[in-house]
């Protein structure tokens, strides 16, 4: 039994290669958050021409809850122990959960062979019928109350033998969905020695494209964040065109670090459209943009430091300080880069430990770079006390309040995600989710504003 899910941004195609041997089942569970009139297709691929007989059937269910399918990493492998009690239990749910509604849908099964039939195979059930509303906690199975997809389907409602497109089913609500393939062996060559698989492709087209229910909200903030990091890199470059005689190296670097943030949304933005547009993701391309995301913190640290220690203000030179700087600039590089190609990595549940691990240097370090900001904060202000000099002094207290604040609330907000995502067994809000994305984005800008 294989479950398979992603991390972060979850494909709309997904893949499986199915190992053969003789009179063996195999269950393997495809995870989605999908909205209303997603089509799903299956297909069946032979990889090589040989005497194999094989039956597939597939469930699909729907949960409201988020936990009990995908978010919860922790019950990842109860979840694809479950497999077989998904699939043969249309009308029970696994203990600790308590809701009122399953959409649930279970084709018959259809008989296929690799013999002189290598390529694609389509899932497919004719008559088509809809998806079943069942009640788990009353124990009787309502009629079916959605109806199946009656020929109009997202390519233009094109007969299923006129067309490349072959859905089996049509999700009629948005919901967290478990489909689970269902392989079953039938005949094998006796004589046969050789590891012989099959390819399972299950395809979740929504009404906007490939994107997930979660994914979906993302694509339009990037979209908006962009344009937003455009105009602010515009109004930048006009404010220090105006003032351009009285620039200091701050200022430059400010622009800088606006200018990595419009390149860093940019690369997100193009990843999500062309998932949304093909249904897989381009190889490199979202780790090319949490390196861009990290570099761009990276340089935000270092200016936050810089400003800090009073560099152009009670200090014409950085000194010594300088090669601190640097080393803690590229230690916080080096530990961001393996936190953010961590997390992203395809391997999600297998490296759960490795990436809780992978977040601890990140998060130390971090704690260590608040208390030398702060405690800079606090000797530049009392250098400029000392020096009476008041405008500047406002500005460092403003510049503290406004850190202190933001630290404040990022700690708040921390406590509040835990709270969401560890203490609440069931989690109705996944719609929500995107926000934890956002959220940091949005709260890196209000620094530079």
């Amino acid at each position: 039994m294989r479950l398979t899910t992603e991390n972060l941004l979850i494909p709309g195609i997904m893949t499986e290669k199915i190992q053969l041997m003789p009179k063996s089942q195999e269950y393997l569970g495809f995870l989605q958050s999908s909205l209303n009139k997603t089509e799903v297709e299956v297909r069946l691929k032979c990889l090589e021409n040989v005497d194999i007989e094989f039956e597939a059937e597939i469930v699909i269910r729907s949960s409201p809850c988020a936990k009990e399918f995908i978010v919860d990493k922790m019950r990842f492998s109860q979840v694809s122990n479950l497999l077989q009690f998904y699939f043969e239990n249309d009308n029970k749910i696994p203990p600790g959960y308590d809701y009122n509604t399953i959409l649930y849908y279970r084709s018959k099964p259809q008989r296929f062979s690799c013999l002189n039939s290598v390529g694609d195979h389509f899932l497919e059930q004719i008559p088509k019928f809809g998806m079943k509303v069942n009640n788990p906690k009353s124990k009787r199975l309502a009629d079916a109350q959605f109806p199946g997809i009656n020929g109009a389907t997202i390519d233009g409602g094109a007969k299923d033998t006129l067309t490349s497109w072959h859905p089996i089913q049509t999700l009629p609500v948005d919901a967290i969905y478990l489909l689970i393939l269902r392989i079953t062996i039938t005949k094998f060559p006796a004589d046969d020695t050789k590891n012989h698989t099959i390819e399972a492709e299950v395809q979740w087209r929504g009404p906007f494209g490939y994107l997930s229910a979660i994914d979906y909200p993302l694509l339009h903030f990037y979209g908006f964040m962009c344009i937003f990091y455009t105009l602010l890199a515009l109004a930048w470059l006009i404010v220090c065109l105006k003032h351009w005689k009285d620039l200091l190296r701050v200022q430059f670097w400010i622009g800088a670090v606006i200018l990595i943030g419009m390149i860093e949304k940019a690369v997100f933005y193009a990843e999500y459209s062309n998932m949304n547009q093909s249904g897989k993701s381009v190889e490199g391309l979202l780790e090319l943009a949490e390196l861009t995301s990290c570099l761009k913190r990276t340089m935000a640290h270092v200016l936050v430091i810089i400003v800090s220690v009073g560099f152009g203000v009670v200090k014409p030179r950085l000194g010594s300080t300088l090669n601190q700087v640097i080393a803690v600039g590229m230690l916080y590089f080096i530990f961001c880069a393996i936190e953010g190609l961590t997390r992203v990595s395809k391997q999600t549940t297998e490296a759960v430990k490795e990436k809780q691990i992978a977040k601890m240097p990140l998060a130390l370090l971090e704690i260590c770079i608040a208390w030398w900001v702060f405690s800079s904060l606090i000797s530049t202000m009392r250098a400029l006390r000392l020096r009476r000099n008041e405008v500047k002094l406002s500005l460092y207290l403003h510049f503290t309040n406004v850190l202190g604040m933001g630290l404040f609330i990022a700690v708040l907000y921390m406590f509040w995600s835990l709270w969401m995502h560890l203490f609440q067994y069931c989690m109705k809000d996944w719609k929500e989710l995107w926000v934890d994305t956002a959220f940091w984005h949005i709260f890196f800008v209000q620094f530079l504003l």
